[in-house]
């Protein structure tokens, strides 16, 4: 339990309280060395904070809570909530999310970690959460897409040994791989079969401009600091539009993240081989012409276990880059 005193809540030798608006440079110092434990570059510095983050109309104070040692100096920080229900139209209301959690490297590292998760556990619980998965995945998703490594959409990376452990101690299970793909534009060339060339002749690929986009209030609010690029694929006998595509990308104007590589936020692919087929010439095309946009490279991110997917990714030119876990917990 984390009886309250003086506003804060105490367990052992550590205070936790949630977020104020001047702990910003904390969060960023804590972020680096969490990272730096693990040989990644990542860094959120306060703009982005600011700018990525907390100006997200989903953000709560009370859903950040920080760790402070005996002194009142931070040594670890939990970010937690809820993300967008199946419809897209509101938050959730009963499966949470632990979208970071980041703790100074130390003796006393393991301790800090669970005193912040079960603080976080004990929240969500009484929010009437039922279920909580970390860190994000591309189904699941809220914080840091665009910010955090491989966009807080694989899980924990494998490479993050202290997170995992930190988590399967709560009694969170590993529940899926993931793997992060990547290809490089320029050496891209698109799949050229029979199949495809008469796919050519009774289909066309459409890039939407703003105006015509058409996605969930949840989406438009999860990617509101990035731009974004949908093509779909309309059939011409009779005209009808088959299947949509969205890659996106941090805002280039923001200093501190990615914007070189273009992200793939790839849909559930259809079940008949002709369908298939079809989506296959809708992602070959969408990538000629974001590749004529000058692009470097695109990444997305599946699990292992799609194998249709991961076949798909393959015979267009994408290898894996790395690994991660999702990791869940019922309550």
């Amino acid at each position: 339990m984390f009886p309250r005193s003086s506003g804060t809540w105490v367990s052992n030798v550590w205070k936790i309280r949630t977020f104020l608006n001047t702990d910003t440079p904390a969060l960023s110092s804590l972020w680096a060395s969490h990272h730096g434990a693990f040989n990644s570059q990542s860094q959120c510095s306060v703009p982005i904070w600011d700018q990525c983050v907390l100006s997200k109309s989903f953000f709560r104070s009370d859903s950040l809570a920080l760790a402070l040692d005996s002194s009142d100096q931070p040594v670890g920080f939990v970010h937690f909530g809820f993300g967008g229900n199946p419809g897209g139209n509101r938050i959730s209301d009963a499966q949470a999310l632990i979208h970071k959690l980041c703790v100074l490297p130390c003796q006393e590292e393991d301790a800090i970690a669970a005193a912040l998760l079960q603080f976080a556990e004990q929240s969500l619980r009484t929010q009437g959460a039922t279920s909580c998965s970390a860190l994000g995945s591309m189904e699941r998703q809220a914080f840091y897409v665009g910010v955090a490594d491989r966009d807080n959409l694989m899980g924990v990376l494998v490479r993050d040994a202290r997170t995992q452990r930190w988590l399967a101690t709560a009694g969170f299970l590993a529940i899926r791989p993931t793997e992060c793909w990547e290809l490089d534009l320029s050496s891209f060339r698109p799949p050229m079969d029979r199949t495809q060339i008469g796919i050519r002749r009774t289909c066309t690929v459409g890039r939407l401009i703003d105006e015509e986009l058409h996605q969930s209030w949840w989406l438009s609010s999860v990617l509101g600091h990035c731009e974004q690029i949908r093509f779909n694929l309309v059939l011409r006998s009779p005209p009808k539009v088959e299947s949509e595509i969205l890659f996106w990308y941090p805002d280039p104007t923001l200093v501190g993240v990615d914007s070189t590589i273009v992200r793939l936020w790839l849909p559930n692919l259809p079940q008949t081989e002709e369908s298939r087929e079809r989506f296959i010439y809708l992602m070959a095309e969408s990538l000629r012409q974001i590749q004529q946009d000058r692009k470097f490279a695109v990444r997305t991110f599946a699990s292992p276990a799609q194998q249709p997917t991961v076949t798909l990714l393959q015979r267009l030119g994408f290898r894996s880059v790395d690994h991660g876990v999702v990791y869940a917990k019922d309550f």
